[in-house]
């Protein structure tokens, strides 16, 4: 095999990754030793070193593609079928290569991807593929579409990916009548929203068992000594109340609706003083409330993380 150049050459001379994309794709200058075809019977000519250095998996169907004729395949060089599009393996290929990567348009097309390069056990690709997908300004995972991709990581297999939009559900009520007519219900298979509320109950359950120790801990000295309504805990009522809500339902965790709270008590809008507002809570500072806050969001994330292994383990 002939030397590797050190640097791309994206002149038009230059030999594209699939002999039939337009001219604007990525190109490269190696020689080819390998072709990789797609369901779509996209052709990829590339140098073999870079695929079996990142995948032991293509290693093997390329090791058999050798020995076999190519005679029919229009070309001298051994051929790999493979299963994926054109567009997927193209992608990916961006990954493999010394080239930008390229992560596909929309989120369906860009879990397809993940499920490939973990098919293949391309272990570093699948980092830089996810390390990419983490720079996403608005994120990959959302809570708009964090039900579909839920539904194909379960279906694809990645864990990561299901732990974080299972998370992201639990920012809504998980209700028919929440969900009824939506596209994400439409298109998820009953076993996978069955799975789904059964994450939201554990984690819900947990919650609701571990508060009590949770605000006895001293997690919530921050706030106590404001002159408000104190339960036997030493912190004001309406913090309490709070965090008893939020144990039971996990979508009130949320800063935004903690502070909605606050501005309900100190403006007087709480039964907890009759209707009088609270100048004591009012006049919170801002270190009192990160600090709470801090302390509370490790909480419920510790027990998310609890219950996100058990998630884990139905996919073992």
């Amino acid at each position: 095999m002939a030397a590797i150049p050190a640097k791309l050459d994206t002149s038009s001379s230059s030999v594209p990754i699939c002999d039939k994309y337009s001219s604007t794709e990525k190109v490269i200058d190696y020689p080819d030793d390998i072709v990789l075809r797609s369901s779509d019977s996209l052709d990829f000519r590339l140098p073999k070193l870079f695929i079996t250095k990142s995948s032991s998996v293509l290693n093997g169907l390329i090791q058999a593609a050798s020995g076999l004729s190519n005679a029919d395949a229009g070309t001298s060089l051994p051929v790999v079928h493979l299963s994926e599009s054109g567009k997927i393996l193209h992608s990916l290929l961006t990954f493999v290569l010394p080239l930008s990567p390229a992560l596909p348009s929309i989120f369906e097309e860009t879990m397809e991807l993940l499920s490939v390069a973990q098919k293949y056990e391309m272990i570093h690709v699948l980092v830089h593929i996810r390390g990419s997908i983490a720079l996403k300004n608005p994120p990959l995972i959302n809570k708009t579409n964090a039900l579909r991709v839920y539904s194909l990581a379960q279906k694809y297999g990645l864990r990561r990916e299901m732990i974080q939009a299972a998370r992201i559900t639990l920012k809504s009520t998980l209700t028919i009548e929440n969900l009824q007519g939506t596209l994400s219900l439409d298109l998820m298979p009953c076993d996978h929203l069955f799975g789904l509320w059964k994450y939201h109950q554990r984690v819900q359950a947990n919650l609701a068992k571990n508060v009590s120790e949770f605000i006895g801990s001293g997690a919530c000295t921050a706030l106590t000594g404001t002159g408000c309504i104190l339960t036997s805990s030493k912190i004001p009522k309406w913090i309490d109340e709070y965090i008893v809500s939020m144990a039971s339902a996990p979508s009130m965790f949320g800063l935004t609706e903690f502070q909605s709270a606050l501005v309900r008590h100190a403006s007087g809008a709480s039964n907890v003083l009759g209707g009088r507002g609270c100048s004591f809570c009012a006049r919170l500072s801002g270190e009192k409330i990160d600090e709470f806050w801090a302390n509370l969001t490790t909480f419920v994330h510790k027990n998310m993380e609890i219950v996100s292994i058990t998630l884990m383990d139905h996919l073992t």
